[in-house]
């Protein structure tokens, strides 16, 4: 029997500027991500594996420092003599002047540098068949390349997508089909670049996803895992570890019915539970109709609330409770205002309905006196 522990997309020096953190808590986050891996290392040595595999993304080649390259060369050389293959993703491509090329690395780490499938015996006749990204843009479907067969157990390694489940928008990085898995004559492929777990077809997989170890932002609620790989006599067998220490999580408020900043307050206060400080990275959204005199200061409210969570966020899409029928019978400028757009807008075609539904708001909420509350 031979066993891997399978982990991808850990990102390490990730900037998480995309969510408008402090420098303090972005660099706690980066150490996280360190801690994570420190995790998966000790787990390996708990369960007494046979490898570990990652399946790209290790890190981001355009922040990563050598700090960091020697951090995950001293982790890997833990596990010596166990054996550690690396299938570089399109964020740590093989390239010159990225760390798989540039540091001296441990004999147990094992990089595949070619788009080429390469071959590596384990023990229990099982061999793992790799291929690493040469840069950060690669299109082409790597896996109708592989052919394999005879009486070891083949495991495919590579970070690519399931065309099935690319984002509308998103670009496919070495995309394949899942039929490909089979016509390989692979057992199992050991994948990354999607960020949550993903088995598929769920009563008998035939390829995985670990997810991201760790969270990266709060579109990754929820549990997070590295991947344990059986192969036997009886075929190959995964299971799904959890490994996460961080959890982020979004609560709405609706602030209909709330006529104060303190009544928002208490409501945020309140999501972080009796015992607080709440351990969670927290995303609020304030929602529903509110009063025009409600003040929503993002910033007020989150000096008035961040210690009671470890790390929080708030999102305002909250839309005023202006009554436009009453407003459009005054005799004033501002029911001139809306009685002009409300005209438009019942000739306005669809491209241009929202951008007048958001000029009457944006207007009606300077009449007011009130900062604008972009939606």
């Amino acid at each position: 029997m031979t066993r891997i522990l399978h982990f991808a997309d850990l990102h390490l020096d990730r900037s998480f500027a995309g969510l408008g953190m402090a420098s303090s808590e972005a660099t706690k986050r980066r150490e996280e991500l360190r801690a994570a891996l420190r995790r998966i290392v000790d787990l390996a040595l708990e369960l007494n594996v046979d490898a570990v595999t990652v399946g790209g993304d290790l890190y981001e080649h355009d922040r990563v420092t050598s700090d960091t390259g020697n951090f995950i060369g001293d982790q890997f050389s833990r596990l010596a003599p166990r054996p550690v293959l690396i299938a570089p993703g399109n964020h740590d491509p093989y390239v010159p002047d990225g760390l798989y090329w540039r540091l001296r690395w441990p004999d147990n780490v094992r990089i595949f540098d070619s788009m080429s499938w390469q071959p590596v015996q384990l023990a229990g006749s099982v061999t793992v068949w790799g291929v690493g990204h040469r840069g950060p843009a690669i299109r082409d479907n790597l896996l109708r390349d592989l052919r394999v067969d005879g009486a070891q157990t083949n495991v495919a390694l590579f970070h690519g997508s399931d065309v099935t489940s690319v984002p509308e928008g998103k670009s496919a990085h070495c995309p394949f089909e899942r039929e490909d898995v089979a016509r390989s004559g692979a057992a199992f492929a050991l994948l990354g670049h999607y960020h949550d777990m993903r088995l598929w077809p769920a009563d008998s997989p035939r390829y995985g996803y670990p997810g991201s170890p760790e969270p990266l932002d709060f579109s990754e609620e929820g549990p997070h895992h590295v991947l344990l790989l059986t192969a036997g006599e009886g075929g190959v067998a995964v299971a799904p570890l959890q490994i996460n220490e961080v959890t982020y999580q979004t609560k709405v408020i609706d602030v209909g019915g709330i006529s104060s900043s303190d009544g928002v307050r208490e409501a945020i206060r309140n999501l972080a539970g009796e015992d607080g400080p709440s351990p969670l990275v927290t995303r609020v959204v304030l929602s529903g109709q509110s009063e025009v005199e409600l003040d929503l200061d993002k910033d007020a409210l989150l000096r008035a609330s961040a210690d009671y969570f470890r790390y929080l966020d708030i999102v305002n899409r909250t839309e005023p409770a202006f009554d436009f029928e009453q407003i459009r019978e005054e005799s004033t400028t501002r029911g001139a205002f809306v009685r002009m757009l409300q005209k438009r807008l019942a000739d306005a075609n669809e491209a241009e309905r929202g951008v007048l539904e958001d000029a009457l708001r944006y207007g009606l909420q300077a009449f007011a006196g009130q900062g604008i509350r972009r939606r």
